[in-house]
């Protein structure tokens, strides 16, 4: 493995690692060189006992493992693009001040699973003698105000809409007594987290929730990796101290089970590169460790297991909490947060939240008007490579809702394969709590798919004049053909559907799926670059000059137009928009550029092939003559030759840049989401000359035609 670091903790020794490390890592809670500050904010006076030694190093090994994780980068350019050093190898030696209990063997595996599934990373752990020990009061920061009453719940409390579910359930519902611990990654959140605890707190009344605020503050320079997978550790951690400390059991996450789940919204998603937050394999791993550190059974659960966000927010409505809703923060992307939009509107997370305080009827309360861009009819522009592109996201997020909203059970655990892996970790028989995964999975796609059909009622006329930005949702919806239209509309696939070729490259609506070797399908997002690829993958071995490979783009595309023109959806007399380039762009200035300087090199071939005694020479003469006619009568139908002589070299070389650069932007899109993909098509196509060609080293072949059958 590359990607290999080892950090050191505390003041122990350099001493021998098991890989070389140049210049390991080195994080210092105590003593001359600190370079980690954990602050455990308004702890009260009245709870403070001692606390076991066990879970004084649990602290400290889950606040290094934590900042490790942060100063260590994944290879990569991004969540999508994350490269082959996505996985980590990460050795920490680190004092405690009970080295024999963490060094036996289950402790050590507990530990050590239970972080690896968590991040995605592999660890090694060495464990030495503290030799000066720091108390636990050398956290906190007391405000001096004694609790009255017990504590009879710990309640993990981000500020999200789930964690505020949970504490509505417990305190305002429920009525009890809570403890929310919140750990505060950025102090930009702070004032709307204290905002939204006040608010709580008039809810709650007499069973107002006491708050623990948790702060890490580090060195600017271990701020490196922004996944932060390993947050929960430290988060549980700190939940299970505060449980042993007021002789409390269990804690508790509150988190919706689409989430805690982790299947994929999109096949750009996967493994840890989304939450495992809550997963039930990760709460089993902490309820055994924090059990084995206690000697006693402790619990981790969460009670929102079988819930969907949607049901989450219609909880929080009923409750009469529906005004505390915008200032729970949902977003990923918090240093884009300001006070006008609170939201990006583009992450997972926030199209999560959005999708789900729609579904609840609660836009009231959540206006649309806190998201940087509207779910619905707000433009997705591409941005940076590491956010990846919002328009793939959402697009890919809504065929999985679509495709599971019309599966049974058996299609279902066929498609996601690591659903059949969580059962052993729920208690129930497996045929039970496969069921129940599967109800929650089709109730939140009805309740995803559900917000679509009512915006197109609400939208329905403004989606015919094509008066919404072409990027937004609902025009990327209607564009591809796949509006609501009746129970028997059909629904975009990101499977492959039954029989499908191993390999194939299709139009599906507006966006371009892709199979390769077998594997799933991955969609894209449009871009004349794919157009093509399409071309260059349907005629391997066979090269085409820039403008020749353009001509054929715009030729097919306008006679898709001219095929699609009757089938417009709404009753208008306009035809879907092809992916790439709409048909209105077929001569706009570069398509004229690129069909004359076409013309101009049949008008060069021509003489020769006529004076040639080549055998196909007439076949070839016939396919130019054809292709001169079309071009000619295209670009005087739109006066685009204006008598003007074309200088061929220059316009060749203007030609062959957009063309290849199109090609490299395709190829750059395949690469975020398919990087064995991108690996095989780049040698074949990227040698780029005046003539381009497919030419596979393994005889590849590919199909055009495998999305008509989804």
């Amino acid at each position: 493995m590359a990607n290999e670091r080892a950090i050191l903790c505390g003041s122990v020794a350099d001493g021998s690692l098991p890989f070389k490390d140049p210049r390991p890592l080195r994080l210092r809670m105590w003593g001359q060189h600190r370079n980690v500050h954990l602050i455990i904010q308004d702890v009260r006076r009245a709870m403070m006992k001692s606390l076991p030694p066990a879970f004084l190093d649990l602290i400290d090994i889950a606040t290094y493992v934590y900042c490790g994780d942060q100063a260590v980068r994944r290879g990569g350019d991004g969540v999508q693009d994350f490269g082959e050093n996505w996985r980590r190898n990460l050795f920490f030696r680190i004092p405690v001040r009970k080295p024999a209990l963490w060094k036996k063997a289950s402790v050590l595996n507990q530990l050590v699973t239970t972080l690896s599934f968590l991040s995605e990373d592999e660890y090694q752990f060495e464990f030495e003698e503290l030799t000066k020990d720091h108390p636990f009061e050398s956290y906190l920061e007391f405000d001096g105000t004694p609790f009255d009453g017990l504590v009879e719940e710990v309640v993990m409390f981000s500020g999200g809409i789930d964690s505020l579910g949970g504490a509505v359930q417990e305190a305002i519902i429920n009525k009890r007594k809570v403890l929310l611990v919140n750990h505060r990654s950025s102090g930009k959140l702070v004032p709307r987290h204290n905002h939204l605890l006040k608010l709580l707190t008039e809810q709650a009344k007499d069973y107002k929730p006491l708050h623990f605020p948790v702060v890490i503050n580090k060195a600017k320079h271990l701020g490196r990796e922004y996944t932060q997978r390993t947050r929960s550790f430290l988060y549980a951690s700190l939940g299970a101290t505060f449980a042993t400390m007021i002789g409390l059991n269990r804690l508790r996450f509150y988190e919706n089970g689409i989430v805690s789940f982790n299947l994929p919204p999109s096949p750009q998603v996967i493994g840890a590169r989304a939450t495992r937050t809550t997963h039930p394999q990760v709460l089993n791993g902490f309820s055994q460790l924090f059990s084995s550190l206690a000697d006693k059974t402790f619990t981790v659960e969460n009670p929102f297991l079988w819930k969907t966000k949607t049901e989450v927010v219609r909880l929080i409505g009923d409750a009469g909490c529906g005004k505390l809703l915008p200032f729970a923060t949902s977003c990923t992307h918090t240093c884009e947060v300001t006070k006008q939009h609170t939201h990006c509107g583009t992450c997972s997370q926030c199209i999560d939240r959005r999708f789900a305080v729609l579904a609840a009827g609660q836009e009231a309360n959540d206006p649309g008007e806190a998201y940087g861009v509207d779910l619905l009819v707000g433009e997705r522009r591409k941005g940076e490579a590491k956010k990846g592109d919002p328009r793939t996201m959402i697009a890919a997020y809504l065929e999985t809702a679509n495709d599971i909203e019309k599966m049974n059970a058996v299609q279902f655990f066929s498609r996601f394969g690591e659903a059949s892996r969580v059962l052993r970790h729920i208690a129930g028989t497996p045929d039970a709590v496969a069921l129940q995964l599967f109800d929650l999975h089709q109730r939140h796609a009805k309740q995803v798919t559900g917000v679509i059909d009512q915006a197109f009622a609400k939208h329905g006329a403004a989606i015919r004049k094509r008066e919404l930005p072409a990027s937004c949702l609902l025009r990327l919806v209607y564009d591809s053909g796949s509006a609501p239209a009746g129970d028997d509309a059909p629904a975009a696939s990101t499977s492959p559907p039954a029989n499908a070729p191993a390999n194939y490259i299709c139009r599906k609506g507006k966006c371009w799926v892709i199979r390769f070797d077998g594997q799933e399908e991955r969609v894209y997002t449009p871009d004349i670059g794919f157009d093509y690829l399409q071309i260059l993958l349907e005629r391997p071995g066979t090269s085409f000059s820039a403008s020749k490979l353009d001509c054929d783009v715009r030729r097919r595309k306008k006679e898709l137009k001219m095929r699609t023109a009757s089938q417009a959806d709404f009753g208008n007399d306009e035809s879907p928009t092809t992916d790439g380039m709409d048909a209105d762009d077929l001569l706009d200035d570069e398509g004229r550029e690129n069909l004359g300087t076409r013309l101009a090199e049949i008008e060069a071939l021509l003489p020769a092939l006529q004076a040639s005694d080549s055998p196909t020479r007439l076949d070839e003469i016939e396919e130019l003559e054809k292709e001169k006619t079309w071009i000619t009568s295209t670009l005087g139908a739109a006066r685009g030759l204006k008598g003007r002589k074309r200088k061929l070299g220059d316009d060749r070389n203007r030609v062959r840049n957009r063309v290849c650069n199109a090609i490299r932007r395709a190829l750059n899109q395949v690469k975020q989401y398919d990087a064995r993909l991108c690996e095989h098509l780049v040698r074949p196509i990227l040698n780029l000359g005046h003539t381009i060609s497919y030419v596979p080293r393994d005889g590849m072949a590919w199909s055009m035609s495998a999305c008509d059958a989804s």
